[in-house]
């Protein structure tokens, strides 16, 4: 009798034991759910934090995207208006040079002081120390030169022959730039420009212009400008200063 209590107390310890031990089971289960949902939600917001971070760091990016692309419009304006600036610049400093070598052409009624002015401003401004002045004759059929700088030049040109006559007739400015092609033979393949200077319509002279300083690629939009001062400015003066040396020597007879 005694062994079978003992039996069934040892029974019974054992069974208590094992609920003991299934409800720890249970406890730590249950800890373990605890900690698993805290996790969830730590992991969940931690996700929340990220996307978040993710969010800000994507609009810093967008922002040094625009920042670098605001600061590379910057310097393009930067570099535009100082070209502008520089552009500007010598826009004045080429008017201020035609202003003077207008103001110098009709400030003298020299003849070879007009006809020195005309080379110096072909000289300085186009960019030509190889030029003819060429003036029409009194019946008006031939161009005579009269004034020569840097190449040889003492033959009339009939009007209406080759380009320096066919200028002189049409009263157009001719520029090889302008030109496909051969211009012609003999000089004519040598000339770069040929101005005819004009009073009104009538052509009383031609500028022949041939090699240009190795500096000078080209005619530019001033040089078609000057041109056209040159047509009518140095024609008056040529003209003016034509008219003082026939009063000089009449004066003098």
């Amino acid at each position: 009798m005694a062994e079978e209590r003992r039996g069934e107390s040892y029974v019974d310890r054992v069974r208590a034991d094992t609920r003991d031990y299934a409800r720890e089971l249970l406890h730590e289960n249950e800890k373990l759910r605890t900690m698993l949902v805290a996790l969830g939600e730590q992991a969940g917001a931690l996700r929340g934090q990220l996307a978040e971070a993710q969010e800000r760091l994507d609009r810093h990016r967008e922002q040094g995207v625009r920042l670098e692309e605001q600061l590379q419009k910057a310097e393009t304006d930067s570099r535009r208006f100082a070209d502008r600036y520089v552009e500007v610049e010598r826009e004045n400093s080429n008017l201020a040079n035609l202003y003077v070598a207008s103001y110098r052409l009709h400030s003298t009624l020299e003849r070879g002081e007009v006809l020195a002015v005309i080379h110096e401003i072909l000289a300085n401004l186009v960019g030509c120390e190889e030029a003819v002045v060429l003036e029409a004759s009194p019946d008006g059929a031939a161009l005579l030169p009269v004034s020569a700088q840097g190449v040889e030049w003492r033959d009339p040109v009939a009007v209406g022959e080759g380009l320096i006559g066919r200028a002189a007739k049409t009263g157009e400015t001719y520029l090889a730039s302008d030109r496909e092609g051969a211009c012609g033979p003999g000089r004519d393949a040598a000339l770069t420009a040929c101005v005819p200077l004009k009073l009104g319509e009538r052509v009383v002279g031609v500028l022949a212009l041939f090699r240009l300083l190795p500096q000078k690629r080209g005619f530019e939009a001033l040089d078609r400008e000057l041109f056209g001062l040159l047509a009518t400015h140095a024609a008056m003066a040529l003209h003016c200063s034509a008219l003082g040396v026939g009063r000089a020597a009449g004066g003098a007879e």
